[in-house]
């Protein structure tokens, strides 16, 4: 009996290693690929980076060959390591070259920044060709190998990006504007500010809507006189979601200047309110800090320190004629770049501020922002109406369109729990651009769901359907 067993269990063994082995098939390629095949870019600097399918199990090295148009390298550009990337080394020969790049492990992707260098004179019709020519195995080359680089703005017929919200701190680390004319995403920290200052004809003071950020006017105009004390005399920074006078701790939903919590910054000084300021991991009152903001002729002046602080900081803000904002880290004394160009963004992934449905302040992942004060416009198309394959400019005389902040928000996914979570395939968008394209753009994976992506690394399509005047 004992020896029957034995030779019964050997089958079912063998049955359930082969059941197992098929349950698990092997993972596809991880290949390695430009994010776009043309890139484009009217600044001084650019990113070009390098992406895996799925994060590095072994360094990865990565050869890029570059042959530059009407360029020479070292006299007119030049190519060096991007911002917190891994080492780049460049070997040009001449005009053209080689890039040598490691993704790390863990990692999924590289990066080297492209410079115009500032004694270089530039006509518009230059360009770099970038071509991957070597991948570190287990990796290979993928479809999208191919790159040029185009030294003016361009205008993409579409593409697909990935934006690179998440990093290894948290799923939603970045904001990433997304221009879809250029094929291109900038991701940036979305805690490195705290207060914007509005570049306009307005004197303006927007809050970090990506950093859970609420302020407070207080009776004073003398920041030197405002103590701990203050703190019990204004509404709580540190709001209960249920309590609906909170809608004033932070600026509108929906983007208007005339609507922030800060007033319009007056021309005299004894009229401008000490606000109190909160953001996330500074809720407690002996945490928060007391802001004055004044003009400083065309530009700003702020004061600002702890609220318990005797020590006042003071600092000058310009305005920039091409940005919407100048910003300023409060924790880091910093005056920092955050938002691109105004011309040079058009969607904005991000947590964000938004209104919990009880117009309380209720903090969102994966939210949509239009660049409204550029001009970019929003329009939702519903798949039942024009199929997104089908929509073609004899369409765009149905659409209605948004010029609020808030034009796509979250109505693009759902998140609720019980209920379909991820896309909503019934809908999709239409984003007319500062340079007045009209693209359409849907998403195609979020990480919830059953889409197959990745949470903090949404994918969006998107297809030209009205080129620009």
């Amino acid at each position: 009996m004992i020896r029957f067993f034995k030779l019964l269990s050997i089958p079912v063994f063998f049955f359930l290693a082969t059941a197992c082995q098929q349950d698990d098939p092997p993972l596809p390629d991880n290949t390695s690929n430009f994010e776009a095949s043309l890139q484009g870019f009217d600044g001084n600097e650019t990113t070009v980076k390098v992406k895996l399918d799925r994060v590095a199990e072994v360094s990865t090295p990565i050869t890029v060959s570059f042959q530059a148009t009407r360029l020479n390298y070292s006299s007119e550009f030049s190519i060096s390591q991007a911002t917190g990337a891994e080492s780049v080394t460049v070997q040009p020969d001449n005009i053209n070259g080689t890039v040598a790049l490691t993704i790390p492990v863990g990692s999924d992707n590289a990066s080297f920044k492209v410079s115009k260098l500032p004694a270089a004179f530039f006509n518009g019709d230059e360009s770099i060709s970038f071509k991957i020519t070597a991948v570190g195995q287990p990796a290979l080359i993928g479809k999208t190998a191919e790159l040029k680089l185009s030294f003016a703005s361009i205008t993409s017929q579409g593409s697909q990006l990935t934006l690179e919200g998440k990093t290894s701190e948290s799923a939603y680390t970045n904001s990433v504007f997304a221009d879809l004319s250029a094929n291109k995403q900038v991701p940036v920290n979305r805690k490195s500010w705290n207060l914007g200052f509005s570049s306009g004809s307005l004197f303006r003071v927007v809050l970090n809507h990506a950093y859970q950020t609420t302020a407070v006017a207080t009776t004073k105009t003398d920041i030197s006189t405002v103590t701990l004390a203050d703190a019990d005399l204004v509404l709580n920074l540190d709001h209960d979601i249920s309590n609906t006078a909170t809608s004033v701790l932070t600026d509108a939903w929906t983007g208007e200047l005339n609507k922030t919590v800060f007033a319009e910054v007056s021309a005299n000084a004894n009229e401008n309110k000490v606000y109190l300021v909160s953001f996330e991991g500074s809720k407690t009152k002996d945490k928060w800090y007391k802001v004055k903001v004044n003009r400083n002729g065309d530009n700003y002046r702020v004061q600002y320190a702890r609220i318990g602080e005797t020590t006042i900081k003071t600092v000058d803000i310009d305005k920039k004629a091409d940005y919407n904002f100048s910003f300023l880290s409060l924790e880091n004394n910093v005056v920092v770049e955050v938002e691109p160009r105004k011309n040079n963004w058009d969607v904005e992934w991000s947590y964000s501020t938004y209104n919990s449905g009880l117009n309380t302040p209720y903090w969102f992942q994966d939210f949509i922002l239009i660049n409204h004060l550029a001009g970019v416009q929003a329009a939702e198309v519903l798949e039942a109406t024009v199929k997104y394959d089908d929509f073609a400019e004899s369409n765009l005389s149905a659409a209605t369109w948004l010029s609020t902040r808030d034009a796509i928000g979250s109505k693009w996914r759902s998140t609720a729990p019980g209920g379909t979570t991820g896309i909503k395939r019934d809908r999709y968008y239409l984003i007319k651009d500062p340079q007045s394209n009209i693209y359409k753009m849907k998403f195609v994976s979020m990480g919830l769901g059953a889409d197959g992506g990745e949470r903090g690394r949404p994918v969006i399509e998107y297809k030209l359907v009205k080129k620009g005047n």
